[in-house]
């Protein structure tokens, strides 16, 4: 069986990754933190061999080295595309997602934005589609001007299509 090349998708603007990074070193400084409590609170204790600060030393290393290294392969990954009446949605790094939604069932459409990303003039497009309990696609990084004309296309696609 013969299956077919996968399209070539639009990529999500590089800036994303900068949000990721600055995600995921704020997690990282947060669990180093929750690592140096526990060193803190058995300290006296004779069952650990290594010395004060090692734990939360490792893991604030291991943490900033996913902040520098994920984001670059997250980036790779993702991809969108609108073609014959349906969303195409890939990402994944470990676990490849590809998502297919016909315009036609979309409910409605959100452009979100959290405070780091409105400092780095990206938003994230959020479509609700019809059907299961949290049945949503959100393709993140994406310039605001372009999420929200992306958002104003689906919603003229999907008025346009549906029955």
């Amino acid at each position: 069986m013969k299956t077919a090349e996968t399209p070539i998708l639009h990529q999500l603007d590089p800036g994303v990754k900068t949000l990721w990074s600055i995600r995921l070193v704020i997690t990282a400084i947060l669990f180093a933190a929750a690592a140096f409590a526990f060193e803190v609170y058995t300290s006296g204790a004779p069952a650990l061999p290594l010395p004060f600060g090692t734990i939360s030393a490792i893991v604030l290393v291991f943490g900033l080295t996913a902040a520098f290294t994920l984001p670059i392969l997250r980036y790779r990954t993702w991809g969108f595309d609108i073609r014959n009446s349906e969303l195409h949605v890939q990402h994944g790094i470990l676990t490849r997602v590809y998502t297919i939604a016909p315009t036609g069932r979309i409910q409605h459409l959100d452009v979100a934005q959290s405070l780091i990303e409105r400092m780095l003039g990206l938003g994230r497009l959020v479509v609700y589609t019809a059907g299961t309990r949290g049945a949503d696609i959100v393709i993140p990084g994406l310039q605001i001007g372009y999420a929200q004309a992306l958002r104003d296309y689906l919603k003229n696609t999907s008025v346009e299509d549906a029955v």
